[in-house]
């Protein structure tokens, strides 16, 4: 019986060995699966002594006989640093290799790299395309970044009912994430009605699992009437603390008022003076306020006039009230009717738009 074993194990151990040497020899002979099988056996150490080094030599060289398994796992090893040191642009370019020859993961991979700007420069319309190439076979991270892209106005144009298409499918596949994201647009009040008892329904398993977003919207929905504003603030300031840009107005407007904290006009004011343009009709109506008052900071003419004027600029018709008041007082500027009389009128214009296009009408009938 031993006889029959050692006999048997023996015959098996031969029958390897020729596999693996009738495998080597035709991919020294330009077969292509034999190559792809060959790195396969030096990348796992099954069928002979691992060497990841004859791995990848073997991996690159059935890629660039157009095997496409081969490209991803020659990318995998160059993106690791895998018994060769790390290049991610040559990693990219066999992820973008595979990914146009309709590799699945590649598409992907190639889709996060666009976005981030690994290996290749970073492309937010390439990314979008790649990523619509993933979530129209329904691949759960493609279809959230499609809501992403719809949500946040990004490549394409800011369509919150696009948006949630997006973010709907990719939740029927289990996307919790998606969820938050989804609550977002649903306090967002931007397309959709605002809705926060949907908001609070969809946000609960994200917050519970800690997601960024979904503190911010925990936040908002309890800035609310009838919410916590205590826990509206805490919520506000651990988005932000976890990279969420989003509660930086919010958190501004809660350490101004003292609303779930103590008043900090200091910390407002610092808060303030980071956010966007889109931002400066009413953050600079609030602050001009501020310095030509002296609320919560020392009375400045000078700093009021800046920020009432990009207030206005951004269409706050009581910021362009603010300056006629300054012009017309004499208040750290020098005494003018005329541009008080001007200011006086763009606020006018910007109350009633259908009267300045009326006027307008009128001038050019005269014209002709």
């Amino acid at each position: 019986m031993k006889k029959t074993i050692i006999f048997l194990v023996t015959i098996f151990f031969f029958a390897g060995a020729v596999f693996s040497q009738n495998i080597e020899q035709k991919a020294k002979d330009g077969n292509v699966k034999a190559m792809y099988d060959l790195a396969e056996e030096y990348y796992s150490g099954i069928g002979r002594i691992q060497n990841q080094a004859n791995a990848l030599v073997w991996f690159e060289r059935a890629a660039n006989k157009n095997h496409i398994e081969s490209m991803y796992r020659t990318a995998q090893m160059y993106e690791k640093g895998i018994s060769t040191p790390i290049n991610l642009r040559i990693a990219f370019n066999y992820y973008l290799q595979a990914a146009e020859k309709g590799h699945f993961a590649s598409q992907l991979i190639v889709a996060q790299k666009l976005e981030k700007g690994e290996g290749v420069m970073k492309s937010d319309s390439r990314a979008y395309l790649w990523y619509r190439v993933c979530a129209d076979r329904d691949e759960v991270l493609a279809c959230r970044k499609m809501g992403d892209y719809f949500r946040d106005g990004r490549v394409v144009t800011k369509d919150h009912s696009q948006a949630k298409y997006w973010y709907d499918k990719a939740i029927a596949k289990g996307d919790i994430d998606s969820k938050s994201s989804l609550a977002y647009l649903y306090i967002a009040n931007e397309g959709l009605a605002p809705n926060n008892i949907e908001a609070a329904k969809l946000n609960k398993e994200p917050f519970e699992q800690k997601i960024p977003l979904a503190y911010y919207v925990e936040g908002i929905i309890n800035m609310g009437e009838g919410g916590n504003a205590k826990k509206a603030f805490e919520c506000l300031l651990k988005s932000r603390q976890l990279g969420i840009q989003q509660a930086n107005y919010p958190l501004a407007i809660m350490y101004f008022k003292g609303e779930g904290t103590t008043k900090n006009v200091t910390e407002a004011f610092k808060i303030m003076e980071t956010l966007p343009k889109e931002y400066d009709s009413e953050i600079g109506y609030i602050m001009g306020f501020a310095y030509q008052n002296g609320n919560g900071v020392d009375v400045n003419f000078s700093k009021a006039l800046q920020f009432y004027t990009n207030s206005a600029n951004g269409g706050n018709p009581e910021a362009c009230k603010a300056i006629a008041n300054m012009y017309e007082n004499g208040l750290g500027v020098k005494k003018n009717i005329k541009q008080a009389k001007a200011w006086t009128k763009k606020a006018f214009d910007l109350e009633n738009p259908k009267s300045k296009s009326i006027v307008k009408k009128k001038t050019i009938k005269k014209k002709r």
